[in-house]
């Protein structure tokens, strides 16, 4: 009787362990299955704010911003290939690009790329605006009217710096925005590296120049033009050339010497709409036309309002791409 008693207590204590280990597993996997809802709830959700800068101090953005005023023309052309163009208020009108010529109407005029309109700033009330390095002695000034950003631009690492840039403005307007900007930039990756394949194969030495009203500047590979030879590997001449923003002074004498085997020329009288008549003086020189450059058909006359008044975007880096290849089909 007393062995009867004892199976049939621990049955009912064998029936009772089992029936907890169910109710454990149970609560185990409800447990895994709310820690991954809420891994996946946090990993889409949206931020409110992004940290920027103004190139002096850090500055707190809310994104999605509906109205933004926009003096670098790289950023706007970003800001329309991600779709939020209509997002852009105002934007220095007086002197665009062709390529940007196309932009909405309802964007209205805030002064000139060097010289901002305060007060039609100060009118549009926009939740942002977008400086640049031509700006920025009247950063304090549009601080004032709202929340001020720079996305500058570093020419000893100029790709990286740039799609840095993407990325944080891609950050202003949410999730989809970051992930077409990552695909727009690995396109433009595979881009950069099949025109630096090219050159990297080549012995061709190449000189950068800028033709300003009848006046030649030469550029180091270190300047204003790094993109060309940092990220598309075009190889610079053995020419001493000082890295300075406008260049190093250049006489048709000096040019020959060099004998570079590729000429990059960028006209900047005709980027900022000035008279233009000397340019096909400086194309025609007869010490000019001696270089190798000029002799095997391999000087490039770039976009001149697209390399002077732009870049750094994700259309205007395309467009620069474009630019180069031409030479070397």
């Amino acid at each position: 009787m007393y062995y009867k008693e004892r199976r049939k207590t621990m049955k009912r204590l064998l029936a009772l362990f089992s029936l907890l280990a169910v109710f454990i597993l149970a609560a185990c996997g409800q447990t895994a299955k709310t820690e991954s809802a809420t891994t996946q709830a946090a990993a889409t959700e949206e931020k409110s704010e992004v940290t920027l800068t103004n190139g002096k101090e850090d500055v707190t953005v809310k994104t999605n911003p509906k109205k933004i005023v926009v003096f670098d023309l790289g950023v706007a052309d970003t800001i329309r290939e991600l779709g939020f163009v209509d997002n852009i208020v105002g934007m220095p009108l007086k002197t665009l690009p062709t390529y940007l010529k196309d932009l909405p109407s309802s964007i209205q005029s805030t002064g000139s790329m060097v010289e901002p309109d305060i007060e039609a700033i100060a009118a549009l009330e926009p939740d942002l605006i977008i400086a640049s390095g031509r700006t920025i002695k009247f950063l304090d000034q549009l601080k004032e009217i709202a929340p001020t950003v720079i996305f500058s631009v570093d020419q000893k690492d100029y790709w990286n710096s740039v799609s840095k840039n993407i990325r944080l403005v891609a950050s202003l307007f949410g999730k989809e925005a970051e992930a077409k900007a990552e695909e727009e930039i690995k396109t433009l990756e595979a881009s950069i590296k099949k025109v630096a394949d090219v050159n990297e194969k080549s012995t061709n030495k190449t000189l950068t120049l800028m033709l300003n009203e009848g006046k030649m500047s030469a550029f180091g590979a270190d300047s204003r033009f790094a993109f060309l030879y940092q990220s598309l590997k075009f190889k610079a001449t053995d020419a001493k050339i000082e890295d300075s923003k406008h260049g190093q002074e250049m006489s048709f004498e000096g040019i020959k010497e060099i004998n570079p085997d590729t000429i990059i020329l960028l006209n900047r009288t005709l980027a900022i709409g000035g008279d233009n008549s000397n340019a096909d003086t400086v194309l025609n020189n007869a010490l000019f036309k001696e270089t190798n450059a000029v002799k095997n058909n391999r000087v490039i006359q770039l976009t001149s309002d697209l390399w002077y008044l732009s870049g750094g975007g994700l259309q205007s880096t395309k467009l620069m791409i474009e630019d180069v290849q031409k030479v070397l089909q």
